[in-house]
This record gives C-alpha cells, sequence and structure tokens, in this order.
C-alpha cells in the first residue's frame, strides 16, 4: 500500500495485515504525519474482505514506539489550539485500530512510551518481547495527557495500577507488565515474530463475523466512558499546554536535564 510517508508501511501476508512504525533511528517516534496515515492504512484493510487481522508493529528490536515526537512539539504543539489539532489527529489514528471492527494485536518490542503505549492499549491483544519497556512520561514533559488514553488505559489495567503508571512516570519491563495485566504475553526475543504470526493465524482462521459481533459487544461496554462529559479534564489539560512548566519541560528534555517545574 504507497501512503503519503515512509514512516508507515503496510503490507499483507496472507489473512494478516501489517502496519509498522518505520522511523527506528528515532526509535520510531511517533510524527503527525505518521499519524495521519495510519488511518488510512487500517481503513484499507478494514474494508479488504481477505484481511482478518491487522497487527501493529515497530521497526528493529529497539522499540515499538518511543512516544511521540518531541522534537517536533515547538512546530505542532506550542499552543493549546496547536495542542488540540495535535490531539484530533492521534484520537483518530487510536481510534483507527480501536474502533477497528477487526481484531488488533499489537507486537511489542523495545520501547513502547508515551504515545506509543496509546497505540497498544488501543489494540484488543498484546503480545511483547522480553525486553519490552513501558513508561507514560507526560510527567516528566508537562504535557496535558488526553483523557481518551486515561481511558484506553484504565480499561485495562484498572484505576489503582494507572494511577502508579501515571504519577509515577516510572518504567516498567515485560514481567511487571505482564502481572499487572498490561499485556497478555511475553516471549523471547528471537520468538516475537513467530509467535506473534501464528496467534494472528489463529484468530484469521476463525470465524469473522462471530469476532466483528464480539468486537462490537466489547465496544458497547465501553461506551459509557468514552461518552462521560470530559469538559473540565479538558480545561486543565489546556491548561499544561499554556504552562510555563509546558516550556521547562521541553526544554529540559531537549537538554537532557532534570525539569524544574514549578506549577506556573
Amino acid at each position: 500500500m504507497k501512503l503519503q510517508t515512509d514512516k508507515i508501511k503496510a503490507y499483507k501476508t496472507g489473512a494478516i495485515a501489517w502496519v509498522e512504525f518505520n522511523d527506528p533511528q528515532k526509535h520510531n517516534a511517533i510524527s503527525m504525519d505518521m499519524a495521519e496515515a495510519i488511518p488510512i492504512a487500517v481503513k484499507n484493510f478494514e474494508d479488504d474482505d481477505t484481511v482478518r487481522v491487522i497487527v501493529l508493529r515497530g521497526a528493529g528490536e529497539r522499540a515499538f514506539a518511543a512516544g511521540s515526537n518531541i522534537s517536533t512539539f515547538g512546530a505542532v504543539r506550542n499552543s493549546i489550539d496547536q495542542n488540540r489539532h495535535y490531539h484530533k489527529v492521534n484520537e483518530l489514528a487510536y481510534d483507527a485500530f480501536y474502533l477497528c471492527s477487526k481484531p488488533t494485536i499489537a507486537m511489542i518490542s523495545g520501547y513502547c512510551i508515551g504515545g506509543g503505549l496509546d497505540f497498544a492499549t488501543s489494540c484488543d491483544i498484546r503480545i511483547c518481547s522480553s525486553t519490552a519497556v513501558f513508561s507514560v512520561p507526560a510527567g516528566r514533559l508537562g504535557v496535558g495527557y488526553g483523557y481518551e488514553g486515561v481511558m484506553r488505559l484504565n480499561r485495562i489495567v484498572g484505576p489503582s495500577k494507572g494511577r502508579d503508571i501515571f504519577f509515577s512516570a516510572r518504567r516498567y519491563d515485560a514481567q511487571q507488565a505482564l502481572a499487572m495485566g498490561l499485556v497478555h504475553e511475553v516471549v523471547a526475543q528471537e520468538s516475537l515474530l513467530q509467535h506473534t504470526t501464528a496467534y494472528a493465524e489463529q484468530t484469521a482462521a476463525l470465524a469473522p463475523l462471530t469476532l466483528k459481533a464480539i468486537k462490537q459487544a466489547y465496544l458497547c461496554l465501553e461506551k459509557h466512558a468514552r461518552e462521560t462529559d470530559m469538559s473540565a479534564a479538558q480545561a486543565l489539560i489546556d491548561d499544561c499546554f499554556d504552562s510555563a512548566d509546558y516550556q521547562e519541560g521541553r526544554a529540559a528534555f531537549a537538554e537532557k536535564r532534570p525539569p524544574l517545574f514549578k506549577g506556573k
């Protein structure tokens, strides 16, 4: 499939479709053009009757996706209005997997950080290698983390573990992720592709209309949370992007030093 950016690859192997973050030199950090390409790729596979399951992966072994491309924030995420547009683009990308009528699988190797974790939690199934590392470092950057992402994570690990992930901003290894239910399986790095492919093939052999009905049932179960009025949460998210702390978080990241936040 030809997309507007070569940093997203989309291809098929039999009944399995693959969407791949393809910027390994930047640990597959997700840029706006990558986020914009994803709904196009997923919709194409969703409309293809020969595709039964979609797998999301990152190029190479070092990273699934190491979050958003922070180096571009000055150009695309430097005000409340810019952030709302940025957020809308990324939510469409997350929802491409979350709302997809076909089963989706995240194959996770290495870093699965921030927005990368948001993509992983948008998928139905998460299989990771023993090298996987998980984190949501929003608190270290001063960014306002979208409430939809909080909901996606919460539905998997629950509010107790979710608070720990967000409030500590610490990193979790593969076994810790398995213990909290964040991933379904942990396999050796050298077996990850083979194991994930076998899982996808097993899923692809099942009755597609049955799986579609089950997927819709889960979406209905989670519908209430997505429709909750979050205007108060959005106002606080906007405050983050209008703060000196956000500027300090970006500067500290660029200068590779600890941030000094003042709550202003």
